[in-house]
């Protein structure tokens, strides 16, 4: 059976859902269309070994015209009344450019169907990740009989809006045989935004985290790690690190956090270091972003560092495992890897009380919770006065992550959506 990974394949998000099907659920060959990298740069050759295959989809903008394919496209327009209509309607309104552009358009897509149907034909179930409009447009070219699963990965449910973004998706999902989701709440929030009928659709699954990362967590060589990140960036032994977010968007609110860090009393800022990772997620934001952010750490009371170059393998374990207090609160979220990385790691992480998080909860993970940014002071100053207590509280955490965010101990979510469509193992905690 062949899978094709396609939508917006974040490579380490992808590559560890492909490692996981590799290794558990051996009858299924893994595809990733156009795997991207968090933090830029072309996926090397020992990269993509992860998927049995790597392909890129054909692009429109590629698709090169022939005078043979406008004579084409001509004559299938006179096919559909519609398409006929407008273009008559353009004629008689002497629009010749408009007449241009549609037949161009037509042949166009007769050429760009007829590579993405051939290509399609070779595989059985379609997986697309992120469901933003722009990431579904190819549902439409998926042959009848294919099964089409989509997940939805948290952004694309709670920052799209608007009448025709809903209309798109809504027609993507009336296509999908299963629609997976990573949590209750957020079951509940698609069923309200598109609508009821979607419930029989529905199943929970997870991504889970990768081993390899947490095993670099884990090691025994954790306060080498901390201790190295110290001294690599001249931090003083005695300041506590507090990690703002995780990347460089600013959907991370990094300068409204750190404006409210500066309320803290005198003998608080003293004793931080506010460590804000810019190292990718900036893409979509405007140049002069990190800039905003520096600026606001310059004027600061406290210590401040910004880190820019992106990290993996032991530079991301130390930073990660150096971060004494992690602060999340971003708008939206469906638990993120990061996060999950840090309570590992025994960080105290302080979350947006506002995000899907009751399987958190649930599971018994120690976290804390605010309900609005401006609740950081109170969390904070109580924080820097009790962290030793509080680290303790920490210490059952990464047993619990290990035990329920490993493919190796839910696989079955996977396997039940691939290869059944039923999941209902481990739904008490979602």
């Amino acid at each position: 059976m062949r899978l094709l990974l396609l939508g917006h394949c974040s490579y380490y998000t992808v590559a560890n859902l492909s490692e996981a099907i590799r290794q558990y659920l051996p009858g299924i060959k893994v595809t990733a269309a156009d795997p991207v990298k968090p933090g830029g740069g072309e996926i090397s050759e020992r990269e993509s070994k992860v998927f049995d295959e790597v392909i890129s989809l054909p692009l429109k903008r590629q698709i090169r015209i022939s005078a043979g394919n406008r004579i084409n496209s001509l004559s299938e327009i006179f096919k559909d009344k519609k398409k006929l209509s407008t273009l008559l309607k353009n004629i008689f309104l002497l629009r010749f450019i408009s007449v241009i552009n549609q037949i161009n358009s037509n042949a166009e897509e007769i050429l760009y169907s007829e590579k993405i149907k051939s290509l399609f034909g070779n595989y059985d179930i379609f997986h697309f990740h992120y469901l933003a409009p722009e990431y579904l447009y190819n549902v439409r070219y998926i042959p009848s009989g294919k099964k089409v699963i989509m997940t939805f990965w948290g952004s694309d449910l709670y920052q799209i809006s608007g009448a025709e973004n809903y209309r798109k998706q809504l027609e993507a999902f009336d296509r999908a045989d299963i629609i997976t989701v990573n949590a209750l709440e957020i079951k509940e929030t698609v069923l309200a935004k598109y609508g009821r009928e979607l419930e029989d659709k529905i199943r929970f699954s997870d991504f889970g985290l990768d081993k390899d990362k947490l095993e670099r967590l884990n090691s025994s060589d954790r306060e080498k790690f901390i201790s190295g990140f110290r001294k690599k960036y001249n931090i003083d032994e005695s300041k506590v690190i507090i990690t703002v977010g995780y990347s460089g968007s600013s959907k991370q609110k990094h300068i409204e956090i750190l404006n409210t860090i500066e309320t803290l009393d005198d003998k608080h800022k003293k004793r931080i270091l506010a460590v804000i990772p810019l190292t990718y997620g900036l893409q979509f934001e405007k140049k002069d972003y990190p800039e905003k952010v520096k600026n606001v750490c310059n004027e600061s009371g406290y210590d401040t560092l910004v880190l820019e170059d992106y990290m993996t393998g032991d530079d991301l374990a130390a930073f990660t495992l150096s971060g004494e207090i992690t602060l999340n609160l971003r708008d939206t979220d469906a638990l993120n890897a990061s996060m999950l990385e840090s309570i590992y790691a025994g960080n105290i992480v302080i979350n947006g009380a506002w995000l899907p998080y009751g399987k958190l909860k649930r599971l018994g993970i120690y976290f804390k919770e605010i309900d609005k940014i401006s609740g950081l002071k109170e969390i904070l100053s109580f924080l820097l006065d009790n962290l030793e207590e509080e680290k303790k509280k920490t210490a059952s955490n990464a047993e619990i992550i290990r035990k329920n965010f490993l493919y190796e101990n839910f696989i079955k979510d996977w396997e039940a959506v691939y290869l059944n469509g039923n999941s209902d193992t481990n739904q008490n905690i979602y």
